[in-house]
């Protein structure tokens, strides 16, 4: 009878945990390629809203994998990159972009969000001025890795979130 039972608790555990994982699968952002999620570089804005992982559905991840190997296989052909491509460093230099603005004091008062995509930054938050925005993009300009500054943090008026 013992056995029987630690028998059916085995298997109810096993489906529970099978079960959790498909459930957790669908839940989270579908990254196939292993991009860096966006990195919060900066917290002075308080409720400034956090953006949301790229995620792909299969056929965009299709999509996706023939233009990357094309991108990674032309740029790697015409000697302007390594072997792996644009992608490869994708990581760290979202780390480097990041502690950039951290440290930077100027940017004190922002919220931001660094996210890197083929040597791609693109700035997303909430910035107390509008020259905040101008004076970012010219220090992650300067990072090296970058190849271009996409502005897309916003002026939140009097300190609240867009």
């Amino acid at each position: 009878m013992r056995n029987r039972r630690s028998s059916t608790l085995r298997t109810k555990a096993l489906i529970a945990i099978a079960l959790y994982g498909a459930i957790a699968e669908c839940a989270e952002p579908d990254n196939p390629y292993n991009d860096p999620p966006p990195l919060q570089a900066t917290r002075g804005i308080a409720n400034c809203p956090a953006p949301r992982q790229r995620s792909l559905t299969p056929e965009q991840a299709r999509r996706e994998a023939h233009q990357r190997i094309e991108r990674g296989t032309s740029c790697w052909l015409a000697g302007q990159c390594e072997p792996g491509g644009d992608y490869k460093h994708d990581a760290e230099t979202n780390a480097r972009v990041s502690a950039a603005l951290a440290n930077h004091p100027r940017f004190a008062n922002t919220t931001l969000w660094v996210e890197t995509l083929r040597k791609f930054v693109t700035i997303k938050g909430c910035l107390a001025d509008a020259q905040q925005g101008r004076e970012i993009e010219a220090t992650v300009k300067a990072i090296a890795g970058v190849k271009l500054v996409w502005q897309e943090a916003v002026v939140a008026p009097h300190g609240a979130p867009p």
